[in-house]
């Protein structure tokens, strides 16, 4: 085991006292005890560094901490190729140092890395002041636009006080499909702002997650030009699954666009100022069922595409609750 304290005081024993410093001097299934403390560092975990785990001595105690320059890609966490990491009980927290792009994500997992993220208070993850720039994103999984893909299971952590997003789970068009479970967590937004539109989780361009057992809430922009998530899919094609989350006041709870065939089932949507169920015009083949949405705004289910599935949309809507529909038959009345 390689022990870090940044001060020797709580670990006199400690061979290092930065956390970058043991990463680099472990092998491959090493084990890195972080001791109490602040790290204004950005930590880089490489290919060849496969099996390696970090964890706080002392739950959140050990605080990771964005230095006030960032450097590309400007992720506090970086793993960067290496295969089964696992960060545990950390704080991994911002703010950015400056106005706009200053820090893009809390954890940042790509380059065919994988990560096991557990138990973790990852925060602040925004610019200073927090700003309307489309940066700021808690956990991101593989990024579509630097054509790169990586795999995660994000479980038991609080996410909040991000900018643009929680989770995002981005895969790409062709090749290996990014690939996440996201389940168990407490994802907090920042509340109704008229600065920008954020969402809990994201799965999008094809890449392949399991989201469930989430509360995901405060997801809220001010302004009516758009809408902010609790739970997004975009461009998501057969293979993911959202299931047995409670998405609370939000714009919308679960908002499905561009999206064929997955499949959304036992969730809990309740008071989100909009929709708690909504499907885009060029959704289809989609299973949504046995999911309870009740006292949203606008509808408890909404449809609004066109096809051969339930009550004329392309969608399979099967024994869900709510009081509300844009079309007779996507969801029965909930008991009183």
């Amino acid at each position: 085991m390689l022990i870090v304290d940044d001060n020797l005081v709580d670990c006199p024993n400690a061979q290092f006292m930065n956390i970058q410093s043991a990463v680099a001097a472990a092998g491959p299934g090493d084990t890195i005890k972080v001791c109490r403390g602040t790290y204004t560092e950005q930590v880089v975990i490489p290919a060849g560094k496969d099996n390696l785990t970090l964890f706080s001595e002392g739950a959140f105690q050990a605080v990771v901490k964005a230095p006030p320059v960032m450097i590309d890609p400007k992720a506090i966490v970086y793993v960067n190729g290496a295969h089964n990491v696992t960060l545990r009980h950390f704080t991994i927290t911002g703010p950015g140092g400056a106005a706009c792009d200053s820090i893009r994500y809390g954890v940042r997992v790509d380059n065919g890395g994988s990560a096991l993220i557990t138990d973790n208070h990852i925060t602040e993850i925004h610019d200073t002041p927090f700003s309307g720039c489309q940066n700021g994103v808690g956990v991101l999984i593989g990024r579509n636009f630097e054509n790169t893909t990586g795999f995660a299971t994000v479980v038991h952590n609080l996410i909040d006080k991000y900018q643009k997003g929680g989770v995002v789970v981005d895969g790409q068009a062709s090749g290996p499909r990014s690939n996440a479970v996201v389940a168990y967590n407490e994802i907090t937004g920042f509340g109704a702002t008229p600065v920008i539109a954020q969402n809990g989780v994201q799965v999008s361009r094809n890449a392949i997650a399991d989201v469930h057992h989430n509360k995901i809430s405060l997801n809220n922009y001010a302004l009516p030009t758009t809408s902010s998530e609790g739970i997004l899919l975009y461009q998501e094609n057969p293979s993911t699954s959202v299931h047995h989350n409670a998405v609370f006041m939000n714009d919308d709870g679960i908002g499905l666009y561009t999206t064929i065939g997955i499949q959304v089932s036992h969730n809990s949507s309740t008071g989100n100022d909009f929709d708690g169920v909504f499907a885009d015009t060029d959704t289809s083949n989609n299973t949504i069922s046995y999911n309870r949405a009740s006292q949203n705004k606008l509808f408890d289910c909404e449809d609004e595409s066109a096809g051969p599935g339930t009550a004329g949309t392309a969608n399979y809507w099967i024994k869900n609750l709510g009081d509300t529909e844009s079309r007779a038959g996507l969801c029965k009345a909930t008991p009183r």
